[in-house]
């Protein structure tokens, strides 16, 4: 149970999750396959950077795993990401990138700074917090069927608490902080379109 835990845990990574956000966005707004795999390829790269460098944080010791599971690591993670989120919109803005994937970058560096709050409280998981903004808005965007995929709720949870990465209260608040964000950042799509 313990493997099947860790393989739940690796698919549902973080920046796994993030690589497939600008193609459901942009393919549902623009309908253009190529411009969302295109701007999906560019962002693929500053997810690449930001995982080689915790893979080079973790071999020097300054992480003790990938998940960054020590609370007291988290602040010099959320830096980096926060530096390579800038990196990616000052990039979207000289290649004239689309408006919403500035929201959703907009959206990313708030999420790290509350994140980064709620971390001087409780460990939140950030497994959780990104699942529930990734599925809360392809449920609001797409609509039907794709609302199944809150199921991958408990099965996320499950993996988390198993492997003795979070607290079932770290969890929820995961949770409950990835679907207030997407919400924010929904309105504030919808808004940035009219």
């Amino acid at each position: 149970m313990k493997t099947l835990a860790r393989v739940i845990s690796y698919l549902f990574n973080p920046i796994l999750l993030l690589v497939f956000v600008p193609f459901i966005l942009l393919y549902r707004t623009t309908n253009e396959f190529s411009i969302a795999a295109f701007w999906t390829g560019y962002t693929l790269i500053f997810l690449i950077a930001i995982g080689a460098y915790m893979l080079y944080e973790v071999k020097r010791g300054r992480f003790t795993d990938l998940d960054v599971s020590k609370r007291e690591q988290r602040p010099v993670l959320f830096i980096m990401c926060i530096i390579f989120t800038v990196l990616y919109m000052l990039g979207l803005w000289l290649l004239k990138g689309p408006f919403p994937l500035f929201i959703v970058a907009v959206g990313i560096v708030v999420g790290i700074i509350l994140a980064s709050i709620i971390n001087m409280w409780i460990k939140a998981s950030l497994h959780m917090a990104t699942l529930a903004a990734l599925i809360f808005s392809i449920s609001v965007v797409y609509g039907g069927w794709y609302s199944l995929l809150l199921l991958l709720f408990p099965l996320v949870a499950w993996a988390r608490l198993r492997l003795k990465r979070h607290t079932m209260q770290e969890v929820i608040v995961g949770g409950i902080f990835g679907s207030l964000l997407s919400l924010v950042m929904y309105i504030l799509l919808k808004w940035g379109f009219h």
